[in-house]
């Protein structure tokens, strides 16, 4: 097969309500795949470059995705992302703020931490493998390989940042609840590497 997609933990997603659903983000394939592995309708941000033309913007938002400057405070995306998940609706966050350029973990940026704990939904980590082969930064066509989408346990995040569980105050809090989802990611991403190697 040219694409053998599976999905492990499909059940532990909502079939309504609002959440934050958190991933490794490697390829541009991600979104998709994501997108691909359940069963609602999920809205994503996404960076605003990919929003230059007409084209490209009407296609975006087909896909319920807004934009977002990057390497900056961008308080209309926030406002959107808090928007959206008050209508109940899920939205995508790629907490390492960008694809990685290889297959490790990146530390978390504090914005998604900040976006859980106002919105207070709950967050749902996943791990994506073998989108790194499928489809590597800088490749514009597929090679077939081996999908696989882990997802994990929902976490309530806001009700650990309100107890003295994170040990830290202020914007800190964000910081620690963004470093906890990509644990959770990172949990994920050892079990896939083991199921799955040669």
């Amino acid at each position: 097969m040219f694409l053998d997609f599976k999905v492990t933990g499909r059940e532990n997603v909502p079939n309504k309500g609002a959440f934050l659903f958190v991933s490794n983000h490697v390829s541009f394939f991600d979104p998709i795949l994501l997108g691909a592995s359940l069963y609602r309708s999920l809205n994503y941000m996404a960076r605003d470059t990919l929003f230059k033309t007409r084209w490209s913007s009407e296609t975006m938002r087909t896909v319920h995705a807004f934009p977002v400057k990057r390497g900056r405070g961008d308080l209309s995306a926030i406002r959107e992302a808090l928007r959206i998940l008050r209508t109940g609706r899920p939205l995508v966050m790629f907490p390492e703020g960008t694809r990685a350029k290889d297959k490790h973990l990146r530390r978390a940026k504090p914005g998604a931490g900040f976006i859980a704990v106002r919105s207070g939904v709950p967050v749902i980590p996943a791990y994506v493998w073998g989108s790194f082969e499928a489809l590597p930064r800088g490749w514009k066509t597929f090679r077939p390989h081996p999908v696989r989408v882990y997802i994990g346990k929902p976490v309530y995040v806001k009700d650990r940042a309100q107890s003295t569980e994170y040990r830290v105050q202020g914007k800190e809090v964000y910081q620690c609840v963004s470093d906890e989802m990509m644990k959770r990611i990172g949990e994920l991403k050892e079990r896939a590497e083991l199921e799955n190697a040669n």
